[in-house]
């Protein structure tokens, strides 16, 4: 295989491992393809090629490849080229770069669930207490999945019992029967009081004037099955104030993590909006609180690793493309460079503080709208859905 080398301000390094193409080595060597100029080396000779070139169908005649950095940018103290003190075996991994003597160096922890499990109590503790949870009273729902499963273990270990309750929705495929059972499992071995709402069950509960099939299927007409997530979140949240009303609670907990902040982040920036705030959100008398936001999510599905996995096997195909590629990018900015990601939402948290999205409040819909939803927007959702809500009062 031709040999390729990495020039840049420090000296020159051989990149490492076998690759197809040329981008396809600098991913492996974590350079950004962006941030470099390829080119072909015949003696002293040099020759632009792009990235997307194969190795294997490189002519003959040239002797190397030389990938230029276009940045005066110190690799050694960015990149952990020194040894990998990265811990090898089963379990976890939460990995992160350390700075000596002016060289990276990459290390890791492997995590079981019980290092799992102290790290998040540990985090939700230091919320609870920062926010005065225990004195407002907290509803939270729990999905059986790895973000709430985490949430419910920290909570449990954080709030009194009579100031904490759970609640499990069942509808279709939107919230199976197989991850309220999960959830009642892990509740119940926690001692916290839990509800499940059958379709029925959740029909009284948000005073429905039809049934939630009816609900599901004007939404479905209005937004097409892609948004059908969207329609488990509203029920969620509404299910959320329902029982929080119902205990004369405030606070309604989600496992909102490190990721789930990151691509809300960039999808309202991308977008031209100011981010709603976090990781305490007003909505009229009550708050959303997102006690486990500074947590990755391979931390949180580590303290319940099966459930997590059963969870996401169960897992429909429908979401939206700019969804789908808020989380990727979402994902990527840590797996890029670990810490970056918590770096950024430090930094917009401050930057935007006081500067937050607003929520205004629907009487009709009794539903917390954003500045950007439009009159046109909100009667589109008030035809799908106003036959079905209770009446505003």
């Amino acid at each position: 295989m031709t040999e390729v080398d990495l020039e840049h301000v420090l000296g020159v390094r051989r990149l490492r491992a076998t690759a197809e193409t040329i981008d396809d080595l600098l991913a492996l060597n974590e350079i950004p393809r962006t941030m470099v100029q390829s080119y072909l080396a015949r003696g002293t000779h040099l020759t632009p090629v792009p990235g997307w070139s194969r190795l294997a169908d490189l002519p003959a005649d040239v002797d190397r490849i030389v990938v230029r950095a276009l940045r005066n940018t110190l690799f050694e103290t960015v990149l952990p080229w020194g040894p990998d003190e990265r811990a090898a075996g089963e379990g976890a991994g939460i990995s992160g770069i350390t700075l000596r003597d002016g060289r990276a160096f990459a290390n890791g922890a492997l995590l079981g669930e019980h290092e799992a499990k102290h790290l998040v109590m540990r985090q939700v503790a230091e919320f609870v207490a920062a926010h005065g949870v225990v004195e407002q009273g907290c509803v939270f729902g729990v999905s059986g999945g790895g973000d709430s499963n985490a949430l419910a273990f920290g909570l449990a270990s954080a709030i009194p019992a009579d100031r904490l309750t759970a609640f499990t929705l069942v509808f279709r495929d939107v919230m199976t029967q197989a991850a309220a059972d999960r959830a009642s499992v892990l509740c119940q071995d926690l001692g916290i009081d839990h509800r499940v709402f059958s379709e029925s069950e959740t029909a009284d509960l948000l005073r429905l004037r039809t049934s939630l099939p009816e609900m599901y299927d004007d939404f479905g007409q209005a937004f097409g099955e892609e948004a059908i997530h969207f329609f488990g979140t509203f029920l969620i949240l509404r299910a959320a104030r329902a029982v929080a009303t119902e205990r004369r609670f405030r606070d309604l907990a989600f496992g909102y993590n490190r990721e789930d902040l990151l691509a809300e982040l960039m999808f309202t920036v991308m977008n031209g909006r100011a981010p709603l705030q976090y990781p305490v959100r007003p909505i009229g008398e009550q708050r959303i609180i997102m006690p486990v936001w500074l947590a990755p999510k391979v931390l949180l599905d580590a303290c319940h690793p099966r459930f997590s996995l059963e969870n996401y096997r169960e897992r429909d195909a429908h979401t939206t493309r700019q969804r789908s590629l808020a989380f990727y990018l979402g994902h990527s900015l840590d797996a890029i460079y670990p810490g970056f990601g918590l770096s950024l939402l430090d930094g917009a948290a401050r930057s935007f503080d006081g500067n937050f999205g607003r929520l205004t409040h629907d009487p009709e819909l009794d539903v917390f709208v954003t500045d950007d939803a439009t009159p046109e927007r909100i009667d589109r959702v008030r035809a799908a859905l106003a036959r079905h809500l209770p009446e505003s009062r």
